[in-house]
């Protein structure tokens, strides 16, 4: 410890107790190491490296590339990375932004981070860059002319995307040349081979100096004596190639300011450019706006912009939200904030899914006829070659073969299109005509918020209070999530403002400045509304501003992909045919060159796997608790409890209702009927003493915004989604539930279980509320059908999904058999597999038709529109029918029932001391009781028509900022409590404590079994004629490729079925695929090595039985395929040449090990992992230590 210096220790904020945090200083060079004490398994560190750059050609990401390919003292490739897995990690990863570069490496424990670290920084502070390891990572040419690279793949995929170019055409007139925010950090492909080695050389010696560094290191009892140690022992801080005369702050004069930036233009306070950007269709585009931000040392401003932000667009009550998103005829589908906390601040707004209307569309159809260009990227300076080519018109003729590759409900677009144009036509929507991307227009309804806000908002103290107590709260609540990540978040920023703006280096470095931020925030919680309202005039309403409009072109993919092959022409020609032998030959050798080569002699030096057995856990426990009295059903669509204590901060309440008996006609509303859950009006019920003195239920109206703060008030998160993994059109697995979620402050779970039910029983089903989530639904499948992962997830789920019946026949279907024939039983279907999921109900194949006749009938107000309403209504009336309700219904439909189940999680000791409450500690109890009370209310008003809408139009108009305790005039319905108690008994219900059985217990009425839960494994289609078994889609907005090639691997086994054998194949199957698909293993090294495409994976989806091989942003998906389905062969004449032998499975195993560790790291990682292993019953961990090292056993 003698060679480092304890500069200052600080406390970072904590949900519970404050975070201790030490900064030391290595006395010889100057580089800090930040060591944050974090309870819990995981140990994480990250190298910051801050670094600029004065041009696109992608420096800093390049360098960043070459860092893993080998150091000075371990020059071998894939040493680290096998290192980093047998230190308990998954291994290392790195990022870089805009003014800085990180590294980072997670391992189970502290002794793997003391083994790997000084092993990372050296490759940090040494890599030996070698030209043959620039090839294959960053940049070449291949034999036939095609430009390659895993940098310049990656970059390929990324930088004509919608999202990346808006950013980038942000930062491009809030920055000025001079500063590095101007420029695009990963590298542009036209400047990328501009670039040479020595470049990157240089860059290195020029900012990869020890002073340059601060090492961010997390975890349990850390020992920063030992990673010392280790460093001065392997001498890894010393003789470091730099420029001794580099001063950083020389690359990026925070003081010259942006006198040059495109938005301090003294000729008006708005800077707008618009950006074509390649898309399939041309129906929704986006629109970002930009303002320069405060200091990055003025924190309480930073902290005021945040909760101000939260304000004004966090819910669908808030003012951004309902003046853009929440109407009929909707601006965009989503705003969103963002305060930009880098050196150089700045302030954003981004809408998305902005409707292209019909004015834009003509104006966009008469510039391409009169041969005007379009920008698509900002400034044409010499670094924009390519990407902001010129749109021109030469070869668009007719768009022969180009036509396959649109939606096949191109010609209900087409439909929709003209009766849209019809509409405005005949004047019948003014508001829906009007061309959102007509200059002024957007900001002007921007303008509108701000001022109206600036003028009249905030009236009350206590609403912004509600709104601080929130962020606090969801301060909370990331800290719970991912401690590791908010610690380094609460660091970076004053590691960087003390790289770029302390003058003098020899000072102590002031890291951890944001530990005051509760402070900050109490003293906000006390300032007058004025405060806010001069906040958002000062930083928003007054400054000038840049605005980015994003329009999507349906012929920029091929003027891309023209270009990409006219470049390859040119190369060809270029290099001749000698040239692009020698070529082939360079990229040949390069690649054998950088083949990972871990010799016997290599293997012998590395540490032993540390002992996972002693890695630290936080503690977990659990129990099951049945809500089924016996002879007696409960009117509970669960009969479940899973009851967890861990370290929370918080109450977690999940209910997992079943869908299995669902009516066929009602499971495509179920997309539309999560987004309503919390979104809606409710009947909200309170009891009172009426003017007699008798007790009465009144039922009092919350408009939707109303529910929404109310929401946002009680929980500190909530979900409605089908299934787990829900990402609105698809879920990860279990569709076949319905999940309600929230979380509270622990303080607040009576409350919490109160709102929950009463959202789910109460909420009102509006045309107008309906109208509008459709409609953004119906964007945002626009938006995703552009993203090439995520229709990869769609079409694999439609082909490895059985389709029901009943979907053969129906309009839900894009090709309608109208033969007549037989009745379907919904359970005859494609596949021998009972049915139970609703991946296909959800997905965009059943969606997008279905959405778009809901607002086609919503608009028109035809006969069905109420029928949608009522079908709202029959799937929250069939999520709350008794267990034995579900069985008999689930019969009659033909499915398989499945019994519901409840999860909470609270705190240790909850229900004890300060936790307890004053009714009853059991929080199971408390649920049932709330259950049965707001169930039994729900029963006693079924009969009464709580449809009020008639009054609610008269009633006073509530404003969006109004909280919903200030309503007035709202019409409330009144019934007498002894009612509700009669409707409880009569319901075979009781509150009684006898009614809670609290054995351990999964099985109820009818021997329905909770756990594990029945599942729908993946069987392969029957081969028949048309039946496709291969799938290739082509999409005008991507630049590469995507492929996924997925077998039947149905590995989970029962405990009371499964012998050691099943147990031991299914770990195996589990070692293979990490074997596989590690960093430096055979995927990686046959095709990213090759520069065919950026990631590539083999894993198993254990509850749907899938095998999954998948491609990622691909340059050449045919050779990465090929790669693929050569190892595969090797596998079968030389499996050691593929797998290896002892050494790459013990890395493997310490790997899983890792994996296993951090399910359980965090209150809601042990959440998930009790209720994954209750639900499917598979113990892999059970073999995870203990396993016999042999190979065979992969077999």
């Amino acid at each position: 410890m003698e060679n480092f210096l304890l500069e200052s220790e600080v406390a970072l904020p904590g949900p519970s107790q404050p975070t201790p945090v030490s900064v030391y200083k290595h006395i010889g060079t100057n580089m800090r190491f930040v060591f944050v004490s974090i309870s819990g398994p995981q140990a994480t560190a990250t190298i910051i490296v801050p670094t600029v750059v004065k041009d696109s050609r992608g420096l800093p990401h390049t360098l960043e590339h070459l860092v893993f390919c080998g150091s000075k003292n371990y020059p071998n490739r894939g040493y680290l990375d096998s290192l980093a897995n047998r230190c308990l990690s998954t291994g290392t990863n790195a990022y870089t932004t805009e003014d800085y570069t990180g590294y980072t490496i997670a391992t189970a424990g502290r002794d793997g981070m003391a083994e790997i670290l000084p092993v990372f920084l050296d490759h940090v502070l040494h890599p030996t860059l070698r030209d043959d390891q620039y090839v294959t990572e960053v940049y070449h040419v291949d034999g036939e002319g095609k430009q390659q690279g895993v940098v310049f793949s990656e970059m390929a995929a990324r930088e004509n995307s919608e999202a990346d170019l808006l950013d980038l055409g942000l930062r491009r007139l809030l920055y000025p040349k001079s500063q590095t925010y101007y420029y695009e950090c990963g590298g542009l492909t036209p400047e990328i081979p501009k670039m040479t080695n020595d470049d990157i050389r240089d860059y290195h010696k020029k900012f990869y100096h020890p002073s340059n560094m601060t090492i961010v290191v997390a975890g349990d009892s850390l020992q920063p004596e030992r990673i010392f140690d280790t460093l001065i022992q392997q001498h890894i801080l010393e003789g470091v190639e730099t420029d001794s005369a580099f001063d950083i702050m020389k690359e990026m004069d925070i003081s010259k300011g942006r006198e040059d930036a495109p938005i301090m233009s003294k000729d008006t306070k708005l800077t707008s450019r618009t950006i074509h950007f390649p898309s399939a269709d041309e129906d929704v585009g986006s629109i970002g706006y930009g303002w320069l931000g405060p200091s990055t040392f003025d924190i309480k401003t930073m902290v005021a912009l945040d909760i101000l932000f939260r304000f004004l667009h966090e819910t669908s009550a808030s003012p951004f939200s309902q003046a853009f998103v929440e109407r009929r005829n909707p601006l965009a589908s989503n705003v969103d904030f963002d305060v930009k906390g880098c050196i150089d601040t700045s302030l954003l707004v981004l809408f998305s899914g902005v409707p292209i209307r019909a004015k834009t569309k003509e104006a966009m159809k008469q510039s391409r006829m009169n041969g005007a260009t379009a920008e698509k990227g900002g400034e044409s300076d010499s670094e924009q070659d390519g990407q902001d080519s010129e749109d021109e018109d030469d070869n668009e003729g007719s768009d022969d073969g180009e036509d396959s590759d649109q939606s096949e409900d191109e010609n209900d677009d087409q439909s929709d299109d003209e009766d849209m144009q019809e509409d405005e036509a005949n004047g019948e929507d003014a508001e829906e005509a009007q061309d959102l991307f007509e200059a002024g227009y957007f900001h002007g309804q921007i303008l509108k918020v701000l001022e109206e806000f600036v003028s009249n908002g905030l009236t009350d103290r206590t609403e912004m209070s509600r709104v601080i107590a929130r962020h606090r709260t969801k301060i909370n609540e990331s800290i719970e999530d991912d401690p590791h990540e908010a610690a380094t978040s609460y660091l970076v920023p004053d590691i960087l403002a003390y790289a770029y703006i302390e003058k003098d280096k020899t000072k102590p470095a002031s890291i951890g400045t944001r530990s005051n931020i509760f402070t900050i925030i109490n003293e906000l919680e006390t300032v007058e509304p004025q405060f806010w309202r001069d906040l958002a005039r000062t930083w928003l309403l007054e400054p000038s501003m840049v605005e980015v409009f994003m329009i999507p072109d349906s012929r920029l993919g091929k003027v891309i992909k023209a270009t990409v092959s006219q470049k390859q022409q040119e190369l060809v020609d270029s290099f001749g045919k000698e040239g692009l032998a020698k070529q082939r030959v360079i990229v040949t050798e390069a690649v054998e060159a950088n083949k990972v080569n871990m010799t016997p002699a290599i293997i012998a030096t590395m540490p032993p796997i540390p002992d996972a057995s002693k890695v630290p856990t936080i503690p977990i426990t659990s129990r099951y608790v049945s809500t089924v009295t016996e002879g007696n059903d409960a009117p509970r669509p669960f009969k479940l409890v899973q009851v967890v204590e861990t370290n929370t901060f918080f109450t977690h309440l999940k209910l997992c209702l079943p869908l299995t008996h669902l009516d066929e006609d009602l499971r495509p509303y179920l997309v539309l009927f999560q987004e309503l859950i919390f979104q809606s009006s409710c009947m909200i019920p309170k009891s009172v003493v009426g003017e007699e003195g008798s007790d009465e239920i009144v039922f009092e109206h919350l408009d939707y915004q109303s529910v929404v703060t109310l929401v946002a008030n009680t929980l500190v998160s909530h979900e409605a989604a089908v299934g787990f993994g829900n990402d609105i059109f698809a879920c990860s697995w279990l569709s076949e539930l319905f999940i309600l979620a929230c979380s509270a402050e622990r303080s607040k779970f009576k409350e919490q279980c109160q709102l929950l039910l009463r959202v789910l029983m109460f909420t009102e089903f509006t045309e107008d509320r309906v109208l509008t989530v459709a409609k953004n639904l119906a964007t945002q499948i626009m938006e995703l059908k552009r993203d090439g992962g995520d229709m990869l997830g769609v079409i694999s789920t439609r082909m490895t999904t059985p389709v029901r019946g009943y979907e053969l026949s129906t309009g839900y279907c894009r090709k309608v058999n109208t033969t007549p024939k037989a009745k379907i039983h919904p359970a005859q279907l494609e596949s021998t597999t009972p049915m139970l999921g609703n991946d296909m109900a959800i997905s965009v194949f059943r969606q997008e038709p279905f959405l778009k006749r809901v607002v086609q009938e919503l608009k028109q107000k035809t006969d069905h529109a109420s029928k949608i309403l009522k079908k709202l209504e029959r799937i929250k009336q069939a999520m709350l029918l008794s267990m034995s309700e579900v069985i008999m219904n689930s019969k009659r439909n033909g499915n398989t029932a499945a019994a519901g189940f409840v999860q909470v999680g609270v705190p240790i000791g909850f229900g004890a001391g300060s936790f307890a409450e004053t009714e009853t500690s059991d929080p199971v109890k408390i649920l049932a009781e709330v259950w049965d009370e707001t169930h039994g209310l729900y029963q006693a008003t079924s009969g009464l028509s709580l449809d009020s809408s008639a009054a609610i139009l008269a009633s006073k108009k509530r404003k969006p900022s109004e909280p919903f305790h200030q309503q007035q005039e709202q019409p409330s319905i009144r019934i007498s409590k002894d009612e509700v108690e009669a409707t409880i008994k009569a319901s075979h219900l009781t509150l009684e404590d006898g009614s809670i059985n609290s054995s351990l217990t999964s099985k109820g009425q009818a021997g329905l079994d909770v756990f594990p839960f029945p599942r729908t494994p993946y069987r392969p289609l029957a081969v028949s004629e048309g039946a496709p078994n291969s799938v290739l889609i082509p999409m005008k907005s991507i630049t590469s490729s995507y492929l996924v090639s997925i077998v039947p691997c149905d590995i989970v086994y029962y405990p009371e079925l499964a012998t050691d054998e099943e147990y031991l194949d299914q770990y195996a199957t589990l070692l293979l695929c990490e074997i596989l698909s590690r960093s430096e293993g055979p995927l990686y090294s046959a095709i990213r090595g090759q520069g065919y495409a950026y990631g590539c994976s083999i894993s198993v989806y254990l509850w749907t039985a899938q095998m999954a091989f998948e491609i990622r942003e691909a340059m050449d998906p045919i050779k990465a395929y090929d790669a693929f389905l050569e190892i595969i062969r090797q596998m079968d004449t030389d499996w050691e040449s593929v797998v290896g032998g002892e050494f790459e499975i013990e890395t493997a195993m310490a790997s899983q090990a890792y994996q296993t560790c951090m399910e359980r790291a965090t209150a809601g990682g042990a959440l998930s992992w009790v209720l994954r292993g209750a639900v499917r019953v598979c113990f892999v961990s059970k073999c995870l230590f203990g396993l016999s090292l042999q190979p065979c056993c992969i077999l």
